[in-house]
């Protein structure tokens, strides 16, 4: 209501990628530890999984991957291309890594979360079935399902519930700010 009667507020693209990545960056840093140990500590898996500190990377991209397909459903065309850029830009300088090589991965990453998840275009759906499969976590379940290689759904809710936590609100954002 704010928002109609004052206008909305404004920022540049840069201060909002910024915004983003050192936000997702901290609760992964304070999130990642709770996540692994959810999963470790999983009853339904055979054996402890034993995810360490050092396996953050994988799951920050994971978690980046999720919230630039939401950012692209949300944002206007052509500020969907140059956030993602800046996003993944800034995001690949977090881990060390070249922009086009963080590129590449994130839209590895979206092609297998897309595919994993077909035919639901729920984003957070589909970021368990990715964990299942970048951290190989289905050898540790018992053989109906590691021969299936599925992941175990009583496991894969619990991950999934925990992974909302880490998506951004696109829609609120781009409702409440007049991205310049």
């Amino acid at each position: 209501m704010f928002t109609t009667l004052f206008g909305r507020k404004r920022i540049n693209e840069d201060k909002l990628a910024n915004l983003f990545v050192n936000s997702l960056l901290d609760l992964v840093a304070q999130g990642f530890p709770l996540v692994a140990a959810e999963i470790d500590e999983s009853p339904e898996f055979l054996e402890r999984p034993g995810l360490s500190e050092a396996d953050e990377e994988p799951f920050a991209v994971i978690a980046l991957t999720a919230n630039m397909i939401e950012m692209q459903r949300a944002a206007e065309p052509g500020l969907d291309r140059r956030m993602f850029s800046l996003c993944v830009a800034k995001f690949a300088h977090a881990f060390d890594r070249s922009a086009s090589e963080m590129e590449e991965i994130v839209n590895e990453t979206r092609d297998l979360l897309e595919r994993l998840n077909h035919p639901s275009k729920t984003t957070v759906l589909g970021i368990g079935k990715v964990l299942f499969e970048r951290y190989d976590l289905f050898r540790f379940q018992d053989a109906y399902f590691r021969n299936q290689r599925s992941p175990n759904p009583i496991v894969l809710k619990r991950v999934n519930n925990l992974m909302g936590y880490f998506m951004w609100n696109w829609t609120e954002t781009f409702e409440q700010y007049k991205v310049v």
